[in-house]
């Protein structure tokens, strides 16, 4: 089989025809020609993103191919729901180390079940044999932003508070363990509560390198000087009500609170939002969070640097935005994070 059969039997006789209400019909070119055309019924701003997911890094080999194209389209969903804009379309780019149709047809079936689910369209993309080198997935997604207002990483304010939504820890913990997980195969993007979110929130990210590594991108990303010249604080008591009960039950008798509390702010691949926002919010943001029976947590705060008197956890730290664990029944003296979370290099 070709490149042109691939894309026949597996994604275009799979897509249904364009179904999102922004595409305008009368000049629609989607999967099969050299590019995609679009004419769009509204004008609008629209948010871009791409990621790239490689074999051996990012999934197994030997996963599921099902739910490798669900997951493969959900993290890049997660992107668009942290800027609050609504998905409509995307691009698939394969690269394969082999032709294996049974794969195809798993992966094709994850992807479009998740696309169907959030009335996202494949428009295009390219396949690829790529030899000996691992397999890989390339994914450009769009969203649009109807009324006109995102989500960024660089609005966080001083004094704001630091919410989560969903639980933590769960995905890096089956990982480690080796454990089914639903929430690490097939990720619930927050889409729905992006859009809640737009004029509420001064700040958000999604959460796929983990908690604390994020969290330093928005402060990087919100203040002078790298962030290092605030500091946020983390409360224990709070992040332990949104651990993972599953994560909880799997290290049962093996760990203490604070170690598991550790590991959930340094593990990724969560695909939960954290956002800040203004005190005054904190009523409205609990009633989103009823609405959408999304648990939003408030699990910390953005304070001025040097207001926070801490011990370091180990290696020295760099300068950049300070995060400080602390307990408020005084179970242990404040603890620095040090920097956890995925690298990418």
């Amino acid at each position: 089989m070709n490149e042109f059969g691939i894309i026949e039997k597996f994604f275009k006789k799979k897509q249904n025809n364009l179904s999102n209400e922004l595409f305008h019909t009368d000049l629609m070119v989607g999967i099969g020609d050299d590019a995609a055309i679009l004419k769009l019924s509204k004008n609008f701003p629209i948010a871009v993103s791409t990621d790239i997911l490689v074999s051996g890094v990012h999934f197994s080999p030997t996963q599921d191919p099902r739910s490798i194209g669900y997951k493969s389209l959900a993290v890049n969903l997660s992107d668009i729901a942290a800027m609050g804009a609504d998905p409509f379309a995307f691009t698939l780019g394969l690269g394969l180390s082999s032709l294996d149709e049974f794969w195809l047809e798993g992966f094709s079936e994850g992807l479009f079940e998740i696309s169907r689910q959030f009335n996202c369209d494949l428009i295009g993309g390219d396949t690829v044999s790529n030899g000996k080198s691992p397999s890989f997935i390339t994914i450009t997604i769009l969203g649009s932003l109807i009324l006109g207002k995102a989500l960024r990483r660089d609005g966080m304010m001083i004094e704001d508070d630091i919410w989560v939504s969903g639980d933590l820890g769960e995905p890096s913990a089956a990982l480690l363990l080796s454990r089914k997980s639903s929430k690490l195969s097939k990720p619930s993007p927050r889409v729905k509560l992006g859009k809640e979110l737009l004029g509420v929130a001064n700040s958000c990210i999604d959460l796929s390198d983990g908690f604390t590594s994020d969290l330093r991108h928005m402060m990087k990303s919100s203040f002078s000087d790298n962030g290092a010249d605030v500091e946020a604080e983390l409360y224990f008591e709070d992040i332990l009500n949104c651990i993972s009960k599953k994560m909880r039950t799997w290290f049962s008798g093996t760990r203490t609170e604070l170690d598991l509390c550790l590991s959930a702010l340094g593990g990724g691949d969560e695909y939960e939002l954290c956002f800040s926002a203004p005190e005054k919010r904190r009523t409205e943001l609990e009633s989103i969070g009823k609405s959408l029976n999304i648990p939003l947590t408030r699990v910390g705060k953005v304070k001025a640097s040097d207001t926070i008197k801490t011990v370091k956890f180990n290696a020295s730290t760099k300068a950049e935005p300070k995060l400080t664990l602390i307990s408020r029944n005084k179970k242990f003296d404040n603890i620095s994070l040090p920097s956890m979370g995925f690298k990418h290099f």
